[in-house]
């Protein structure tokens, strides 16, 4: 009976969840990227979710993006660079934003070990997802 019980409630909550989410379940379509369009009538812009891992002393390498950069450390501790703003510190668990054409540059803080990201981008369709830029934004490299 107990077992019953308990079998009714995952039931109970996987329903609660899959109604939650509008009765769609995510299926990736790759390894670690997809890419998807922007529905007709917006302005004609990409999404890209893939995942990056960077070792210690590695970095991004001062870019920009046509969009924005969303992303998520999920492992490690991340230094961002944005030209203009402060160094910002991400701890895994947390996420950043990086503004249209903003040139930017990361690493992980150094001695910290590697880094894993989840990043996102939505970009203009059409468009490179990055345009290195010549702009050296963290000390001493």
């Amino acid at each position: 009976m107990k077992t019953l019980l308990l079998a009714g409630v995952a039931v109970l909550a996987a329903t609660a969840a899959f109604a939650q989410s509008g009765g769609q379940m995510a299926v990736p379509t790759g390894p670690d990227k997809q890419i998807y369009d922007i529905p007709a009538g917006s302005k004609d812009q990409q999404i890209i979710i893939q995942t990056r891992s960077l070792q210690d002393g590695e970095s991004v390498t001062p870019h920009i993006h046509n969009g924005v950069e969303m992303t998520e450390v999920v492992q490690g501790t991340f230094e961002l660079y944005v030209k203009g703003q402060p160094v910002k510190i991400i701890h895994a668990g947390e996420s950043f934003l990086v503004p249209r054409e903003a040139p930017h540059d990361a690493r992980p803080v150094p001695g910290t070990g590697p880094v894993k990201l989840a990043v996102t981008l939505v970009i203009d369709k059409g468009t490179a997802p990055r345009t290195p830029v010549k702009d050296v934004l963290i000390p001493g490299k």
